[in-house]
């Protein structure tokens, strides 16, 4: 290695003149000394060589960066170190030559050398050890440079850290109301969802099924014909009970006209019939029918139908029949008793004839609320023993004559 200009060797002419000059004046002194101090050398062999395994291992394996200024730098001032180091062993040695072999263990413990000065002390030329230093400066350099990397890169990261929490923190702190409404909602959806799973497994479940049918409103219906009819639904989910299912199930009774269906939980279904209420009688080849206004047959007469009146002369569905069902169905049920028969020539003349004899002008369909009225109150008026027609044609003046006149 070439060394660089201005630190070539200091000559050494006139110093060694002067040991060579002590050491021919105190020739026994000199060697005991010299004995003492190759000892102090060896042992700092030995610590430079301990120190520089420590620094190989720590400088192994590492990638080491481009050389800078810096290097150079710390290699100036190893060379300003070696200068003093030198002047230091120069006054070591005079002091050493002045206190004589009593003192020399402890002139040699004086001049311990510290760790930067076995860093600068070794063998060979003051080329070689100052090219030591420098490479040892320059590993220095480079472990401070790794370390400072390492605090850089760890701060890189605990900043970046900071940042995304508080990215994070933002985000969540504009976020939170639409988060707590997404929230809400979702709870909402899952209740929902929930209730509605318990409620379709509640209503599927046996204990809800249909145990019991109850029918009110019966009069001339058997209520166990109803519940016979009805007996199809009994063992179903009680949810699955409507009133298309219903009304098909009565389609077989005629005298029930309409019906209201009441499902109590969690077992129970209750029938409300509105039954079909009876007119007239009405003769046929097969005997005598009982209708009811709409022409509804009605099965047979039987003891509470057998004082209706029979219609003599008027076939369902005819313009006359339409006009004698208003009729009737506007007629009090003690008026339509004491009436034997019903005919209608025509639409526009009706005419009764009571179980007393007397007949009743009706007239038209219409009107016939007034007519009813005006007729139960002429019935009440009137010996029934008494021949008579009763003229109702004009409500608003009804005529009570003979039937001669």
């Amino acid at each position: 290695m070439k060394r660089p200009e201005g630190f070539d060797e200091p000559p050494r002419g006139s110093a060694d003149a002067a040991r060579a000059g002590r050491s021919r004046a105190s020739a026994p002194e000199a060697e005991s000394r010299g004995v003492v101090r190759l000892d102090a050398l060896r042992r700092r062999r030995e610590a430079e060589a301990a120190l520089l395994e420590r620094w190989g291992a720590d400088a192994s394996g590492r990638v080491e960066p481009e050389p800078g200024p810096e290097p150079r730098r710390w290699a100036l001032s190893a060379y300003a170190d070696l200068e003093a180091l030198d002047e230091q062993e120069a006054r070591g040695q005079r002091e050493d030559d002045a206190r004589g072999d009593g003192e020399v263990g402890r002139a040699d413990a004086d001049v311990a050398p510290t760790e930067r000065e076995e860093a600068l002390l070794g063998g060979g030329s003051n080329a070689q050890r100052v090219d030591r230093a420098w490479r040892r400066a320059e590993q220095e350099q480079r472990r401070l440079d790794r370390a400072e990397l390492r605090d850089a890169r760890r701060e890189a990261r605990l900043a970046k850290r900071a940042r995304v929490r508080q990215e994070r923190a933002e985000v969540r702190r504009f976020t939170a109301a639409r988060r707590r409404q997404l929230r809400m909602a979702l709870l909402g959806i899952g209740g929902l969802g929930l209730a509605l799973a318990l409620l379709v497994g509640l209503v599927w479940s046996p204990l809800m099924a249909v145990r019991d049918v109850q029918v009110e409103g019966a009069d001339r219906v058997d209520p166990a014909a109803v519940q016979q009819a009805l007996a199809g639904q009994v063992g179903q989910p009680i949810a699955t009970v409507t009133e298309a299912g219903v009304a098909e199930q009565l389609r077989t009774i005629p005298q029930i006209e309409s019906f209201q269906l009441d499902v109590v939980p969690p077992s129970t279904v209750i029938v409300r019939l509105v039954e079909r209420r009876p007119v007239a009688i009405l003769p046929g080849d097969d005997g005598e029918t009982v209708i009811d206004g709409a022409g509804v047959a009605l099965g047979a007469v039987d003891e509470s139908t057998a004082a209706l009146p029979r219609l003599e002369g008027v076939e369902v569905g005819s313009e006359q029949f339409e006009a004698v069902a208003a009729m009737l169905v506007a007629v009090p049920v003690d008026v339509l008793e004491s009436t034997e028969t019903v005919e209608a020539p025509t639409a526009s003349d009706i005419r009764l004839t009571l179980e007393s004899g007397q007949t009743v002008q009706w007239g038209g369909a219409d009107e016939s609320p007034l007519k009813a009225a005006v007729l139960a109150a002429l019935m009440a008026t009137q010996d029934p023993a008494a021949a008579a027609v009763l003229d109702v044609r004009a409500p608003e003046h009804p005529v009570v004559r003979s039937p001669s006149s």
